[in-house]
């Protein structure tokens, strides 16, 4: 996995990762934004959309419980997440965070909401 940083501040925006045949573009907590050919395809997805992703919904499946459902982002740091398990992040909403591991196993998957 190699680490994606804004050019301006060194910000980190996320990551790319070569899957097989494909490029994946991450996010800073593993979340996938797409799968490209290219790995410059890739970066460049991770450079537009890696940050301002992170304001979107997101869809959370967890094949353990067979549970399929709208959250928004509450807090990301590197190598996790704490989503707010609603389509809005309200006050006494319930949360869950995700690690990145969890992620890469494929039991639990977070995509954008599209």
């Amino acid at each position: 996995m190699f680490e994606i940083r804004r050019d301006s501040d060194d910000e980190l925006c996320g990551y790319v990762d070569e899957r097989g045949d494909l490029w994946c573009s991450l996010t800073v907590f593993g979340g996938l934004l797409g799968e490209h050919e290219h790995r410059t395809d890739a970066e460049a997805e991770v450079r537009a959309r890696g940050l301002s992703s992170l304001a979107e919904r997101w869809r959370l499946i967890d094949r353990e419980v067979d549970s399929d459902e709208v959250v928004v982002i509450q807090e990301v740091v590197p190598g996790r997440v704490t989503v707010a398990l609603a389509p809005y992040s309200v006050p006494g909403v319930p949360t869950r965070t995700i690690t990145t591991d969890e992620l890469a196993t494929g039991t639990v998957r977070l995509t954008l909401d599209a």
